[in-house]
């Protein structure tokens, strides 16, 4: 009997456990026409952030004499900036690495002493290369 009973609970348990799943209807597109304006980069804002930095060993000393740095990559380690510098290179930019007080290596592609250059250049950076449209300004602190 109470083999029976075992094995009718177990026969219970395999019914309620196997139950067959629901499927979600598939949802039907809607007959909208979605348009989509191209993006402007340069009238996007522009991230700046003011740090103190240095020309990193090996770049020009001059390098760290302006005020504003249009950087765009940042690294952790120095053969990675190295590496990304040869990059911009074959793509006719003029970069140099800094370095700031964290340890962390910049790649910028123009310095300028008057902020109003420097954001003209980063819209005309996005403009020309769109995969660099997350470039930035670094202000060198004073």
């Amino acid at each position: 009997m109470k083999v029976l009973n075992i094995v009718l609970l177990l026969v219970v348990l395999m019914a309620v456990g196997c139950k067959t799943q629901k499927i979600a209807p598939k949802p039907q597109p809607m007959n909208s026409e979605t348009v989509v304006s191209p993006s402007d980069n340069t009238s996007s804002t522009i991230k700046s952030k003011e740090e103190r930095i240095t020309a990193a060993k090996g770049e020009a000393s001059d390098l760290g004499s302006k005020r504003f740095y249009i950087i765009l990559g940042s690294f952790g380690v120095y053969e990675n900036a190295q590496k990304f510098k040869k990059q911009l290179m074959a793509e006719d930019f003029f970069p140099g690495i800094l370095i700031n007080e964290a340890g962390l290596y910049r790649v910028s592609v123009n310095s300028y002493d008057d902020e109003g250059v420097a954001r003209s250049r980063v819209g005309e950076i996005r403009q020309k290369f769109p995969k660099y449209s997350d470039l930035w300004l670094l202000v060198k602190k004073q």
